[in-house]
């Protein structure tokens, strides 16, 4: 199924939804209960993601009861993705009370619960995991660099002052034992940090995405870029500075390499405000740990290594709502708050 007939679904469910409501009466209106999830623009993986995961959890009224080893969303739901421009975006109005839920990566949720100084704390709450990203460190495949280690004197993309594609480089080059004098900063991020290096403009950026990333394809397979691996004692120490989950790999031949790039990787979060009920929560965060939703959602947009369920790493960027810790047992500490970003 290509992505953009499955970002369709949610789309005719809520066509069909009407539908039924229409024709059966005898349902409460009440019991129709719609439910946002907020995410990227329509042709990012986080949009990918929302529209899978809102196919997932509807179950508008008048359908036959659930069978047991179906799959099968929350009953009287009727789910749909909604785009905003950027994941601050995306917490902002979740936090607001603005969309019910969205989806958001961790090193967002974490800058909106320990935000930089005169910058308000913002209160979120976490359902769940849906995918992970990766930490792509992109270089110019003509430099031939050994590792992220070599980028001294080299022009790094960082990103603008106070945003979270800084915090992103400082943090690495201090992993990697630099400081920014060591580097020709070059404050770009993004695509625009892509579109420099394609243009020898930058030979260097670090870039958190999901894989597949198409641009990132476009730039190895034309011998513009290179993919550095992320290990050892330095990936150790950006692990404990930023809100990676784990270590991890890029799959091999993802980016036309025989073998998996070593990197580290943080989970994309479906994320919900303080006003969400718990029973809601725990309705919600239930079909997502339901193993037949997991196996349909992960068939229904295979360009994404969906891992969707409660949260399970040992390090939690924001609290899970009250409604999912029977689920989650308990597990996970809460990451502390850096001192000079304490709420």
């Amino acid at each position: 199924m290509t992505s953009y007939l499955w970002r369709l679904i949610p789309l005719t469910t809520l066509a069909a939804a009407a539908l039924l409501v229409w024709a059966v009466p005898t349902i409460p209106a009440a019991e129709v209960r719609y439910l946002r999830i907020a995410a990227g623009p329509a042709n990012t993986a986080g949009f990918a993601g929302a529209s899978a995961l809102a196919a997932m959890v509807s179950r508008p009224p008048g359908l036959p009861p659930c069978q047991n080893g179906e799959a099968c969303g929350v009953p009287g739901v009727i789910a749909l993705a909604q785009s905003l421009p950027t994941p601050d975006a995306i917490v902002d109005a979740v936090a607001g009370g603005g969309v019910e839920t969205g989806l958001a990566p961790a090193n967002a949720v974490y800058g909106a619960r320990c935000p930089l100084p005169g910058v308000p704390v913002r209160d979120i709450l976490v359902l769940g995991e849906l995918y992970d990203e990766a930490l792509h460190i992109l270089v110019r495949a003509d430099l031939a660099l050994a590792g992220p280690e070599d980028m001294k004197g080299r022009r790094v993309a960082v990103g603008v002052n106070g945003t979270e594609d800084r915090r992103l480089a400082d943090r690495t080059l201090t992993a990697y034992g630099l400081k920014r004098r060591d580097v020709r900063l070059v404050e770009l991020a993004g695509d625009a940090a892509l579109a420099a290096l394609a243009e020898d403009k930058v030979d260097v950026v670090f870039r958190i995405a999901a894989w597949p990333d198409p641009q990132v394809i476009q730039l190895v397979e034309s011998g513009t870029a290179a993919l550095l691996p992320v290990t050892g004692a330095a990936a150790d120490r950006l692990r404990d500075a930023a809100p990676f989950e784990r270590a991890g790999s890029i799959p091999a031949e993802t980016y036309g390499t025989a073998s998996p790039v070593q990197t580290l990787l943080q989970p994309v979060l479906w994320i919900a405000g303080p006003a969400m009920q718990d029973p809601q929560a725990a309705a919600l965060a239930r079909a997502m740990a339901d193993s037949a939703n997991r196996a349909t959602l992960a068939k229904g947009e295979a360009g994404l290594a969906f891992s969707a369920g409660p949260l399970n790493g040992d390090r939690l960027v924001a609290p899970p709502h009250p409604g999912t810790v029977g689920l989650r047992g308990g597990k996970g500490a809460l990451m502390e708050c850096p001192d000079s970003r304490r709420p």
